[in-house]
């Protein structure tokens, strides 16, 4: 005899008190998604945790009942899942790390490296809810998580299982951009639709640039962005006939790897949410002339003026600073010339470097940083106003420390 259905919901409502909300993260008609922590006997200080409420006419069940089974480390851990009248709830565990919105968002496009290593642990994660009849259906930048462990994919509350015959899905959902075709009624989901999603997001990371932007396409084709042989990778698997795609995740990934063998070495940490994984999105090469050229050449009226403008500033600047360091001496510096004159030059050489150099390449969109050609404006001037604070911020270091050693030199 089954529980009766007041009990269970007795029993759902005890669940869900047992939860304390520290932060709402998001909320809406379809639900809401909260991190909490559990309270009460035998559960102190445990969190934090994910809780996401999912309307009944969204939620599947049975997802979530396949998805406790899975053991995949590029995949939250669901703790347990109770039904509420018209929601299902999900609780599982807080995944730490970046999103990959956010990561692309601050430092631009990623290295092939960093891409293809994602590329495989999404794959991972898709190809081991395939094996469970799962179709995740929301494959995006902001569910996936740059962590620790490597990227992990979240939020199913969309997901469903295969139905064998159906014609088409009975929902029309998921992220425009990333969504397959399939997604807005022209057929039924399967994992060829979440491989159309992770192609499209192997796209994004390689040009910085979301697939609904007017600019994608240019920037796909552009070889000095992405090379010839992910471009088509990229375009295999995002091709609007599902059998034309790659035919599972895992075929899916081994094309990646095959050509950027170099991510099946990298380890986890490579891409993680943490600082290692930060700087290593930030171009770190030197633009070659022949890239700058080709870039100015190539560049509107005003962006080759600014350019042009920022290298004579980079030539005064370092006049200005290896006048002051050749200059320095006991009646500027007290008992540290040597010292105050590295300093100086060392500062100096950073900021010429800033204004002939960086600054020019994105604002032109030369070398690594070729992709800001295709993004929106205001995307570069928040990548040059954060290099200019950047400058200032030296600038004022430099102040900082000269003053400090004025201070140290004895008087008399």
């Amino acid at each position: 005899m089954g529980v009766p259905a007041d009990e269970r919901l007795m029993a759902a409502l005890e669940k869900d008190e047992a939860y304390r909300v520290e932060r709402v993260l998001a909320s809406s008609e379809a639900g809401s998604t909260e991190i909490v922590s559990r309270t009460g006997a035998g559960h102190a200080g445990e969190g934090p945790l994910v809780r996401k409420r999912i309307k009944r006419g969204v939620a599947n069940a049975e997802v979530f009942s396949h998805l406790q089974s899975v053991g995949d480390v590029h995949l939250p851990r669901v703790v347990e899942t109770y039904d509420l009248p018209d929601q299902l709830v999900v609780v599982r565990e807080y995944v730490y790390g970046a999103s990959l919105a956010a990561c692309v968002a601050e430092a631009g496009r990623m290295g092939e490296t960093t891409a293809a290593r994602t590329v495989a642990d999404v794959c991972d994660a898709v190809a081991a809810l395939h094996e469970r009849g799962i179709v995740h259906r929301d494959v995006s930048p902001k569910n996936v998580i740059l962590s620790p462990r490597g990227a992990v994919l979240i939020d199913l509350g969309i997901a469903r299982t295969y139905v064998e015959g159906a014609q088409r899905d009975t929902t029309r959902l998921g992220t425009w951009g990333f969504a397959s075709p399939e997604q807005y009624g022209f057929a039924q989901t399967d994992g060829r639709s979440d491989v159309y999603s992770v192609g499209c997001l192997l796209g994004y990371m390689l040009t910085g640039v979301t697939p609904d932007d007017e600019g994608y396409a240019a920037a796909l084709a552009d070889p000095m962005v992405v090379r010839p042989e992910l471009r088509r990778i990229v375009e295999k698997a995002c091709r609007f006939e599902p059998s034309d795609r790659y035919q599972s995740a895992r075929a899916l990934r081994e094309a990646v790897l095959s050509v950027v063998p170099g991510a099946a070495l990298a380890s986890a940490a490579d891409v993680s949410g943490g600082k290692a994984e930060r700087h290593e999105k930030v171009p770190r090469q030197l633009v070659k002339p022949a890239q700058m050229r080709e870039a100015f050449l190539s560049a509107g009226a005003g962006p080759r003026l600014l350019a042009g403008a920022l290298v004579v500033l980079g030539l005064l600047v370092g006049l200005l600073f290896a006048y002051s360091a050749f200059y320095t001496g006991n009646a500027m510096m007290g008992n540290h010339p040597v010292e105050s004159a590295l300093l100086i030059l060392g500062v100096g050489a950073y900021l010429v470097l800033l204004a002939m150099e960086e600054l020019p390449a994105a604002l032109l969109g030369a070398g690594p940083y070729a992709a800001m050609r295709f993004k929106r404006g205001f995307s570069r001037v928040g990548l040059l106003v954060k290099r200019t604070l950047m400058g200032l911020g030296a600038l004022a270091v430099l102040c900082v420390l000269l003053s400090l050693v004025v201070a140290m030199t004895p008087a008399g």
